[in-house]
């Protein structure tokens, strides 16, 4: 696929897949006006016209990934791509739809890439796939050039159809346990370390493989984790932990360790501002990143698996690797004594 307009952008892009994905809808859409109420009526399955449509509007402290509205009708789109959203995420963006339902009347919809069956009670509420997204569009008005331009980024990020399974899938399967055993011993190679620094693992420790497996084909990661990191967590986003991990995406593979705090955390806002005091910690670092997300900070070390296959001994590289970042967190924790920290002394 060339190097066309929206694959450029989403390079140099801050956003992740999803929120760039329906940024630039949102921005079609917005482009022409009959495209707009054509999408609403054919693909959202709402009667109308003359609808606006928003992204990440605040309704009631709920952010909706896109808004649509006109005088008469509230919509709410909530989109995932290789993730999917919990069903009590989407009751309430239903009860908030249901406040308004006196002066609108109100629908909840929601798409993803793949098949994600959800049953929401008590609004009108309805499911789709970008797959019927990229054929309403390709269908109808591939011969504009934004919309085209956008179909040629769907179909790159294979977000065009969903896959079906074929005899090739099978024969992959045969290599599968090998790779599960493979990434055991990436990850059981610095359990030791990772106890002796953050404690025992609470999900993904050595021999539970089962926790592995439900979170590689839930997160598209394979990990071990400790939580909580911090005491004090509250709400859906107080999680907090330390985690190491294979991660895949659009089948690029990478190492990542992390400290993940949730929003909803009563220390959130204090480990973001002491993050911020000891960022020389992180100086000479290499494969470092922050990500500030409105549900979320995280301080990572990320690095590409391949690079580790130029190693003489790649499994003790990726060893070295993992445990040279873990005691690199482990140094911001012992900095900043100000924190509830929920590892050893």
């Amino acid at each position: 696929m060339e190097n066309k307009l929206f694959n450029r952008l989403f390079t140099h892009s801050t956003y992740n897949l999803e929120e760039f994905t329906t940024e630039v809808l949102a921005g079609v859409l917005r482009s022409d006006q009959t495209l707009l109420d054509n999408f609403v009526n054919k693909v959202l399955k709402i009667e109308g016209r003359n609808f606006n449509v928003e992204t990440q509007q605040s309704h009631l402290n709920i952010q909706p990934d896109m808004v649509f509205s006109n005088k008469e009708i509230l919509c709410f789109l909530q989109s995932k791509v290789d993730s999917f959203v919990e069903t009590a995420q989407l009751e309430k963006l239903k009860n908030a739809l249901n406040v308004q339902s006196e002066s609108y009347d109100v629908y909840l919809r929601y798409c993803t890439k793949q098949y994600a069956h959800k049953s929401i009670k008590g609004i009108n509420f309805d499911q789709f796939r970008w797959e019927d997204i990229f054929l309403f569009l390709q269908t109808t008005y591939s011969s504009n050039p934004l919309v085209k331009e956008f179909l040629y980024f769907l179909e790159d990020k294979d977000m065009n159809r969903v896959e079906e399974l074929n005899a090739g899938d099978l024969t992959a399967m045969a290599t599968f346990s090998q790779t599960i055993k493979k990434m055991d011993a990436c990850l059981n190679s610095v359990a030791a370390e990772f106890t002796e620094l953050f404690d025992a693992p609470t999900i993904g420790a050595p021999k539970q493989t089962r926790e592995r497996l439900q979170d590689l084909i839930k997160y598209e990661q394979y990990h071990m984790t400790k939580a909580p990191l911090l005491h004090g967590g509250e709400g859906e986003f107080g999680w907090s932990d330390v985690r190491i991990c294979l991660s895949y995406h659009e089948t690029k593979a990478h190492l990542l360790v992390w400290y993940w705090c949730g929003r909803t955390h009563s220390q959130y806002e204090l480990f973001k501002k002491l993050f911020k005091q000891h960022q020389r910690l992180f100086e000479n670092t290499t494969d470092f990143l922050v990500q500030d997300k409105p549900d979320w900070f995280v301080i990572a070390f990320k690095k590409p698996l391949a690079e580790f296959e130029k190693q003489p001994k790649p499994l003790q590289a990726v060893h070295n690797w993992f445990v040279e970042q873990m005691r690199t967190l482990k140094q911001f924790s012992e900095k900043t004594p100000e924190l509830d920290w929920n590892l050893p002394r």
